[in-house]
């Protein structure tokens, strides 16, 4: 069965009419009684639901947002550690919902410690917890929040990847690749290690590109190397900019 399936029977089975009339833990027209959950986890939900059944997730989305009180304000800062907030900035992205973003975005800046750890190179927040290491599913929303777009995680649960040129076997954390783009048929990277030294060397292998000889442009001192499988890149453990064209030869 289906998730979605799932959780709609047994958990979002409840009607309002069937609710006691005091309580304030309901959507409209259904109600999330798992545990007794209250509204505002509708955004949860909503991350999950909303590439399977779309129109449903958006509805649970709404009465989360509403009961939270985020339709018409800003939240109250700062924020208590919570993985609805990242899910909710995900979705306010996912579905171009720009009021919502902005608010949701100034409160998780202002709220949860974003922190770049230069000895780990690994970019975490905090929550406010005072936790020796970052909590992870708090942190993994908050990740994808920030790497989400218009209609992205649908896209991406809609279908498998499609095959695309990719670099692998970059040694992280001692090196990280802070951009890598393709942009026509050429490929742009930016290297940034953690402790640079020109006396060392670091290799990687761009798989899946047409074999072919490249132009390269970029850090001195690198090492092409075209395989039947990858080209191999070998340069000097250095911060810089590199572009990889298909050569005219």
């Amino acid at each position: 069965m289906p998730w979605w399936q799932y959780a709609r029977e047994h958990y979002l089975s409840i009607h309002n009419d069937e609710l006691p009339k005091t309580t304030t833990m309901y959507y409209d027209p259904i109600v999330n009684v798992h545990h007794v959950v209250p509204a505002t986890m509708g955004q949860v939900v909503a991350w999950y639901a909303g590439p399977q059944v779309p129109e449903d997730a958006r509805r649970l989305f709404a009465a989360g947002v509403a009961s939270a009180g985020l339709d018409a304000a800003s939240p109250s800062v700062p924020l208590n550690a919570s993985r609805m907030y990242g899910a909710a900035l995900a979705l306010s992205r996912e579905w171009e919902m720009p009021d919502l973003e902005e608010r949701l975005a100034e409160a998780i800046e202002a709220s949860y410690e974003p922190t770049w750890e230069a000895a780990s190179g690994e970019f975490t927040w905090g929550l406010g917890l005072d936790e020796p290491h970052p909590r992870g599913q708090y942190n993994a929303f908050l990740a994808a929040a920030e790497a989400n777009g218009p209609q992205m995680w649908e896209r991406l649960s809609a279908a498998p990847l499609e095959p695309c040129p990719q670099v692998v076997g970059v040694d992280f954390p001692a090196v990280a690749m802070t951009r890598a783009e393709w942009i026509n048929d050429s490929l742009f990277l930016s290297m940034s290690p953690l402790k640079p030294d020109p006396s060392k060397r670091t290799t990687f292998r761009i798989v899946g590109a047409e074999p072919r000889l490249w132009d390269y442009i970029g850090i001195e001192g690198a090492m092409l190397e075209s395989t039947a499988s990858a080209l191999v890149v070998t340069v000097p453990l250095v911060e810089g900019d590199m572009e990889f064209c298909p050569s005219s030869y």
